[in-house]
């Protein structure tokens, strides 16, 4: 009987034992949240999310629901999209190297820095070239008007395979006569077009190029990042999802032409997972020489006072040269987001970074609730 009851309390203990729960991993809460928003938005077609998190030993991605809305294929991690305006980032950073390296100035006005013909249609436009300075062009205070013009609303309405020019849509954009005033914000692909040529004329080689180069794609593995159209797709590349615009009766990124912004303000094609390669290798000296280099990038252009908007939940955000900071009282952050839905973003205490894609770029996903979460998570 003693025997019996002894075989019984060791099963006890053993099955107590036995059915502990293992602790949940920071992956499996990144796959849950994942899940979670996927579940709360099926409207928005597909998720991808690529976490890098060193500190952590987080080198995680996933994706869920489809590539494409009609014939709902899976959506793949491994699948590249566009990155759209975040390119804006990967040029400022282009700039700054350039700076680094004694080739510019930040305070630099650009009568000198333009090509000669893009010089004589500003100064034929009435622009004032040695008044607008390259930190002016970065942060979006050159006093340009957008390049979202009467006759670009027209040609887009005709034909979305449409394929622009870089000089094109300069002129395009300076002939509407709507100069604003030096200083104040106004947010255009015009600056970044700008300063595109820029570097070509420091750099003697194809902006695209210079970029690839100066950023050290292939030092810090960004072997899935390309200009979709000037450079060829890299080899073995799996085939871009589709990303939509709702609003648009949704239309796709495989409906229009990649032309548009593809110099300088867009263009860059990418994975979840080189995104966020690129934001650690930017925030952890693997592309600048300098470490004051990035602090100058993310600060305000001089004389500004207060540029910070709220978001909500406690989050505060300012436009600076290329690239947006982000403060809480609990963590700091910066990245960029684009037109089809793609974001990536750095926590500076954590040391980590995500990329992420949506697939419906017009599904309202609380993306400062996202920012919060991922926080909590990898923290």
């Amino acid at each position: 009987m003693k025997l019996i009851k002894l075989f019984l309390i060791l099963m006890m203990v053993t099955g107590v034992f036995s059915c502990k729960e293992k602790p949940v991993t920071k992956e499996a809460k990144l796959q849950t949240l994942l899940d979670s928003i996927y579940k709360t938005h099926p409207n928005g077609v597909g998720f991808v999310l690529h976490v890098e998190a060193p500190n952590q030993n987080i080198s995680w991605g996933s994706a869920v629901g489809h590539s494409n809305r009609i014939t709902k294929e899976t959506l793949r991690k491994e699948q590249p999209g566009q990155i759209a305006s975040i390119t804006k980032t990967f040029v400022s950073a282009t700039v700054f190297r350039l700076i680094e390296n004694g080739k510019l100035n930040l305070y630099e006005p650009i009568r000198n820095l333009v090509p000669e013909k893009t010089r004589v249609l500003m100064i034929e436009n009435g622009y004032d070239l040695d008044s607008i300075t390259v930190a002016h062009l970065l942060s979006h205070r050159g006093g340009f008007p957008s390049m979202v013009t009467k006759r670009w609303r027209e040609i887009l309405k005709q034909n979305l395979k449409y394929s622009w020019t870089r000089g094109e849509q300069i002129k395009d954009a300076l002939l509407m006569n709507e100069r604003l005033k030096i200083g104040d914000f106004e947010y255009s692909d015009l600056n970044y077009s700008l300063l595109s040529e820029i570097i070509e004329e420091k750099t003697e080689v194809s902006f695209f190029l210079a970029m690839r180069d100066l950023l050290k794609f292939d030092e810090i593995g960004l072997n899935n990042t390309w200009l979709y159209s000037l450079e060829p797709d890299p080899k073995g590349i799996e085939q871009r999802f589709h990303q939509y615009k709702e609003s648009r009766i949704w239309v796709s990124t495989y409906d229009e032409s990649p032309t548009w912004g593809l110099f300088g303000a867009a263009g860059l094609v990418s994975t979840a997972e080189d995104l966020a390669k690129f934001s650690q290798a930017l925030n952890t000296g693997k592309i600048f020489d300098n470490s004051k280099t990035l602090s100058l990038m993310l600060s305000d252009l001089k004389g500004l006072d207060n540029t910070f908007e709220d978001i909500g939940q406690g989050l505060e955000v300012s436009m600076r040269m290329g690239i947006d900071f982000i403060k809480s009282s609990d963590f700091e952050m910066n990245g960029f987001n684009g037109y089809w839905g793609a974001s990536m973003y750095h926590y500076s205490k954590l040391n980590a970074s995500f990329g992420f894609y949506q697939i419906n770029a017009d599904e309202e996903i609380d993306i400062v609730k996202l920012f919060i979460e991922l926080n909590e998570i990898i923290e």
